[in-house]
């Protein structure tokens, strides 16, 4: 029998920890914008590599340590400030004390319900170009022919040269009023709170633009699953029915590509919270019995091997400003199949960062701090036939489906 992970939020932080998750930490110098347009990354110090070994950072071992470490810096700092007043902290301490927050703001990033790599195949590249062609996302394509080893050339693994869309990087940013004065002598308590408000509106983003994509797309006939209508059909028969159909249909899509039926190494199943108690008993699956004999109906488990619960993002709903926030997830009576990290692809330049190189340091004059990320999504081939103005049909690598309703 196939084990059905099921990924709730803290479903998602344990296998995390199981997988032993580790985080690359750069904090690039330069402005957000500047760093779009630079094909070079301009990383200050050293990069550090952040494990996750716990499932709750905060009131750790580990958080009460580098924060009594970020305090013994403030305090380093001012000393240094002291000994000499018209001159700013050391390089070294100011460059120690950046990197000790942004530790704190990469392990709160790891236990955030970020569902990017759940859904799509994420490349970090801190050197990516501010537009990269396709080329640059698909996999190289060559096959192996038999030579004399004569002198004869051998066949060359090739690019995919003849796709020539573009996807343009763009800036996710959020700011804090903050000054270089201010992160040496803010309590700690503030600070920690900026760094979890950037965390949440970054997850927030970033699924948008993953989960975000399948739950506002509009789906053509098909690429939708109805529910099941067997008449006298108990409700768990209809979902096993309704999920194995739509299983069907998503084995029966065509690659936009090559036009051929797509490969489905996994499935992966998007619903709302309500729904997954349902979904999940009918997808692990039993032979159907009545008055403790068995029936004939030959109900064994469904090869799906994920479900993703998501109704909605931290901040949906909560008011910034006079704006409401809205970041809708699934509604209850719908769900998502779909093929994951197969044809979704999300390009990384700048992964969470803090924007630097403001103000006068030695004046320790006020900057208006920045945390923001660098990214593009393609998912063109993903959507399919649903894609805006795609013009096909049976293309895709995702079904949406009507859950049936319980009498």
């Amino acid at each position: 029998m196939r084990h059905l992970n099921v990924f709730d939020q803290d479903g998602l932080k344990e296998y995390r920890v199981k997988q032993k998750m580790a985080t690359n930490v750069a904090i690039f110098s330069g402005k957000a914008e500047d760093n779009v347009k630079d094909p070079h990354a301009n990383i200050i110090g050293k990069e550090l590599i952040v494990p996750m070994t716990n499932t709750v950072w905060e009131g750790s071992e580990g958080h009460a340590k580098l924060w009594g470490e970020i305090k013994d810096l403030q305090a380093k700092a001012q000393s240094e400030m002291a000994t000499n007043a018209t001159q700013a902290p050391s390089a070294a301490t100011l460059e120690e004390l950046m990197q000790k927050v942004f530790i704190d703001i990469t392990r709160r990033r790891q236990e955030s319900g970020d569902l990017t790599n759940l859904v799509a195949t994420e490349i970090v590249d801190f050197d990516f170009s501010e537009s990269i062609t396709l080329r640059e996302l698909y996999d190289y394509v060559g096959e192996m022919q038999e030579i004399s080893g004569s002198n004869d050339s051998v066949p060359l693994i090739e690019q995919q040269l003849g796709t020539h869309d573009t996807l343009t990087m763009k800036i996710l940013a959020i700011g804090w009023k903050d000054s270089l004065k201010n992160l040496l002598f803010n309590k700690l308590r503030d600070i920690e709170k900026a760094n979890k408000a950037a965390v949440n509106a970054y997850t927030d983003k970033r699924n948008a633009a993953t989960i975000g994509t399948i739950v506002g797309a509009t789906y053509v006939a098909t690429q939708k699953q109805a529910p099941d209508a067997t008449a006298d059909a108990t409700y768990d028969v209809l979902m096993y029915n309704t999920m194995r159909k739509a299983i069907k249909k998503l084995r029966g899509l065509k690659d936009p590509q090559t036009k051929n039926k797509i490969a489905v190494p996994s499935m992966t199943l998007l619903c709302n919270s309500a729904d997954r108690w349902d979904i999940e008993r009918v997808i692990n699956g039993q032979l159907g019995s009545g008055n403790g004999t068995i029936g004939s109906l030959n109900m064994q488990s469904l090869p799906i091997d994920t479900i993703i619960e998501y109704d909605h993002g931290i901040l949906d709903g909560k008011t910034w400003g006079k704006k409401k926030l809205s970041y809708p997830g699934v509604e209850q009576g719908k769900a998502y199949l779909f093929v994951p990290r197969e044809a979704f692809w999300v390009a990384t330049k700048r992964p969470l960062t803090m924007e630097t190189g403001r103000g006068s340091v030695l004046q320790l004059s006020t900057e208006e701090k920045a945390w923001y990320g660098v990214q593009a999504e393609h998912y063109k081939q993903f959507l399919g036939s649903s894609y805006p103005a795609a013009g096909t049909t049976g293309e895709g690598f995702i079904i949406e489906i009507t859950l049936p309703t319980e009498a």
